[in-house]
């Protein structure tokens, strides 16, 4: 595990990112999966889908939290054939089931209770418009990288305009956005 300073600088939006670990700088930042993690807790979800699972850290405290609760399952969805691998093996004894193909092509087999969007930066909207029809008024979802340094909160900002989510965005030195659906299955987003 490496101080997040090693792969973030100091900014005025996350003055201090030493605070905060990781295992690189791709992966989700420690504290941050902790964080998803008790959100799965705490919103008690059946259904949630992830996107980039990367090497799995945040599937497992996604799947772990999920068998804690006593129910849920959670897809995740990676391109790259080696994480998968990787993934399955971390998550193997958990309700978890890694998928590789492209996020912008899964179809949610039911509505999504909790959602995870940590793809490639230049997915994340075009993830969550997709994915908009299979989530209620409502649903609490998190996305990654939402810090000025990236290109996903400016791309966010249209849907929190339009009214479909609203969002409060936390400090992480890479920034992570908390949203809520505001509408019931909103079946197109431009």
């Amino acid at each position: 595990m490496r101080r997040e300073s090693d792969f973030t600088r100091p900014s005025p939006f996350c003055p201090s990112p030493e605070r905060w670990t990781a295992i690189d700088g791709e992966s989700t930042e420690r504290e941050v999966t902790e964080l998803v993690g008790s959100l799965v807790r705490a919103v008690q979800p059946d259904y949630v889908v992830e996107t980039g699972t990367a090497f799995g850290y945040t599937a497992q405290a996604i799947g772990e939290a999920l068998r804690r609760n006593g129910h849920g399952r959670l897809v995740t969805i990676e391109l790259n054939e080696a994480r998968v691998m990787e993934a399955e093996e971390r998550c193997a004894q958990l309700p978890v089931k890694v998928i590789r193909l492209h996020s912008l092509e899964f179809v949610p087999e039911e509505p999504i209770q909790f959602a995870w969007l940590d793809s490639g930066s230049l997915d994340r909207d075009q993830e969550l418009r997709r994915f908009l029809p299979w989530m209620a008024a409502g649903t609490i979802l998190a996305v990654h990288d939402t810090g000025p340094q990236h290109p996903v909160q400016s791309r966010l900002q249209p849907l929190v305009d339009a009214g479909f989510v609203r969002s409060v965005r936390l400090r992480t030195p890479r920034g992570v956005s908390i949203l809520e659906v505001l509408a019931d299955g909103v079946k197109s987003v431009r």
